[in-house]
């Protein structure tokens, strides 16, 4: 058996040459992708706006209650191994199941009381209130 080492291919390319230009375009589309706006994973979700985080640690949401102003998106994140869920009681917003460090996002438009709480521990229990700057 006979190999060569950077032979050539029918567009006179060899390897070595195609493997640095693959490399060279990813880089660049991830870099293009890095530096690019990310999409909302909610709908409703503008990150345009201020933005406020809440943990959830140790069977608590902390702060357990927030004030903000309209148009804040709000990021939960759970900081421990157990799962934690985050559903509005109105039904306005619903997490999917969040494992350890995953988040979610929820820009709230509208002033008013937000209680939600964890689908998988309901003890677990927050608000947000939305109120307009004075």
């Amino acid at each position: 058996m006979h190999f060569v080492a950077n032979q050539e291919t029918p567009s006179g390319v060899g390897c070595k040459s195609q493997s640095v230009l693959r490399a060279l375009t990813l880089t660049i589309l991830f870099t293009v992708l890095a530096s690019a706006p990310c999409l909302a994973e909610d709908a409703n979700n503008a990150g345009a706006g201020p933005v406020a985080t809440v943990s959830m640690d140790h069977n608590t949401f902390i702060p357990g209650e927030i004030t903000v102003v309209p148009g804040t998106t709000v990021t939960w994140v759970n900081k421990e191994a157990m799962p934690h869920t985050v559903v509005d009681l109105n039904k306005g917003f619903q997490s999917k199941t969040l494992a350890k460090d995953a988040s979610f996002s929820f820009t709230f438009a509208t002033a008013g009381d937000y209680d939600y709480l964890c689908s998988i521990h309901p003890n677990m229990k927050g608000k947000v209130i939305v109120k307009p700057a004075s």
